[in-house]
């Protein structure tokens, strides 16, 4: 379990008490991990702000930036500005898209991790910003309820079914076929979305098309991890 972290149940009661201080969006330098719900939800967010937002590419290539996750699963971080690695999003200590903000920062100080056992999700609690905590009471669920809407819960949900599985195929990929494949497999995640339909069945669709791709190309070379 990382430091100041510690799991939680739905019904405790934490004394928790936002400062709006800020703190929670500054050094943040390739540590703001967007999923593809995240930039589905806030590339529809801008578009309707006036930004000149097509469909997800136009939001990445402004406000965030290619990754990799342990080396091999690539993802998508938030820019940061400043010499503080504040939130690109950040304006004014106050989050330009608060409406549309990413899931672990509408959670936080709660974080949610696969379930097991028949439970769904298992949740966290975050201590690094030890002055929010002292005054103030929250419960859990009422926090979770009012931050963790059922899309974002049947998102993640179907996420953390097909991460297993996509970790394997990536990794039975050789060193080269990897390397040919990022761009497929960056787009399948995050490019591939049409920001007048509904998110969650094209995130099922573009799964099942990735998984058949890198399938495939697994039989053509043998096996390799990175």
């Amino acid at each position: 379990m990382k430091e100041n972290m510690e799991y939680v149940s739905t019904n405790a009661r934490i004394p928790f008490r936002c400062e709006r201080c800020a703190r929670c969006c500054r050094n943040l330098e390739n540590a703001l991990m967007l999923d593809p719900f995240d930039i589905y939800n806030l590339s529809k967010h801008l578009r309707e702000q006036g930004q000149e937002i097509i469909g997800t590419e136009d939001m990445l290539a402004q406000y965030a930036h290619p990754n990799l996750l342990e080396g091999i699963y690539p993802i998508f971080q938030a820019n940061t500005e400043g010499e503080d690695h504040a939130c690109v999003f950040l304006k004014d200590d106050r989050c330009s898209v608060y409406e549309a903000r990413p899931q672990v920062c509408r959670m936080y100080p709660f974080g949610v991790s696969p379930g097991e056992r028949g439970r769904d999700f298992y949740y966290c609690l975050f201590r690094e910003q030890q002055h929010h905590f002292g005054a103030g009471s929250v419960k859990v669920k009422d926090w979770l309820d009012a931050n963790f809407p059922r899309e974002a819960r049947d998102f993640l949900k179907a996420h953390y079914e097909v991460l297993p599985e996509l970790g394997k195929a990536l990794q039975a990929l050789g060193e080269e076929q990897y390397k040919g494949l990022v761009f497929k497999i960056l787009y399948y995640l995050y490019f591939g979305y049409d920001l007048s339909k509904p998110f969650l069945p094209q995130y099922r669709a573009n799964m099942a098309e990735l998984m058949k791709l890198l399938k495939e190309e697994a039989k053509e070379e043998p096996a390799c991890t990175h």
